[in-house]
């Protein structure tokens, strides 16, 4: 993992870029290697990928292998309300776990864009803009399937999967925005919220973890054992290796080197102000509230960020079986 923890040298010695100061921060720098994997990021056949968490729009795409992409539909589709939520197929993940336990990875299949979109390129209406323009790169087509046929209508296809047409490869500057503000941590953290809220449900473990360049091996950064009890209070009991400080960390308790963090959130408090549904409208037809999931995720976020590398951070669920 050292190459997103301390940088690489400059290939050609120029030293154009201190790699233990890169120009956003959490961005390894740029080298042969990463621009190899954006071109090789239009497969020739069908892929079996998995992903990363969304982030900015982008979906990251974990390629078999040591590879990562990072693409954006190009139909609108918000993956964020899509992966990690129980709406997509899974496979067994690599994780060891607790017998009568299973770790769940959601995946897909990457195709090769399709003909007319190949063929299109530089053509109608992107020709009619300007003969001077380049022409658009055309990415893949990422197929989703539904856990069941009555999963979210982007995946709702008991067949072959529903296609998702993504743009070609992007930079890492193009998917993090080029300051560190660009980085959409409000959308990033009701994200975050929303998985937490799943493993609540299904009395799951999250598990997050990073995955560094040239390793195929996702190395875990936190954990957390969730659940929701008869009155309706969420539990979930954080766990990592990571030297936490500030914030709710604050309250940790440290065992064996892992920090320790338990959060305990009533789901009534997650709603929005009742002045907005009337006092007595009922929980299941009150929206959550942005604010309350941001401040609930906040411990969590807190960790996963902390070693600054949002574009490479992936998470499972531990289900009993």
């Amino acid at each position: 993992m050292s190459e997103y923890f301390v940088g690489r040298a400059d290939q050609d010695g120029r030293g154009s870029q201190d790699p233990m100061e890169p120009a956003i921060p959490g961005l390894p720098p740029q080298d042969e290697a990463n621009q190899d994997a954006v071109a090789a990021a239009v497969p020739s056949g069908p892929q079996h990928v998995r992903f990363g968490v969304p982030f900015n729009g982008v979906v990251p795409i974990w390629h078999d292998g040591t590879e990562i992409t990072w693409h954006r539909p190009t139909d609108g589709t918000d993956l964020a309300q899509v992966l990690g939520l129980g709406h997509v197929e899974t496979e067994d993940g690599p994780s060891p776990v607790p017998e009568g336990w299973s770790e769940r990875v959601e995946t897909g299949t990457l195709l090769p864009p399709a003909a007319d979109d190949a063929g299109s390129s530089g053509t109608g209406s992107r020709a009619a803009t300007s003969e001077t323009d380049p022409p658009s790169a055309v990415g893949p087509v990422l197929m989703l399937k539904a856990v069941t046929p009555s999963g979210r209508r982007a995946i709702n296809d008991p067949g072959t999967g529903a296609p998702v047409p993504l743009s070609a490869a992007l930079s890492l500057q193009e998917a993090m925005g080029s300051t560190a503000g660009d980085f959409d941590i409000t959308g990033f953290s009701v994200h975050v919220a929303r998985l937490m809220l799943r493993a609540a449900r299904d009395r799951a473990i999250l598990l997050f973890t990073l995955r560094a360049p040239n390793d195929p091996e996702a190395h875990h950064l936190l954990s957390a054992p969730s659940e929701v009890d008869d009155d309706g209070v969420l539990h979930f009991h954080l766990g990592t290796l990571l030297e936490m400080e500030g914030g709710a960390w604050e309250e940790a308790q440290y065992s064996e080197g892992m920090a320790l963090l338990d959060l305990d959130v009533p789901y009534v408090s997650l709603l929005a102000d009742t002045r907005t549904h009337g006092a007595h409208a009922d929980p299941a037809q009150q929206s959550l509230d942005p604010e309350r999931l941001i401040a609930m995720a906040q411990p969590v976020v807190d960790a996963i960020l902390q070693p600054g590398f949002p574009f490479a951070l992936g998470c499972s669920f531990v289900i009993p079986d």
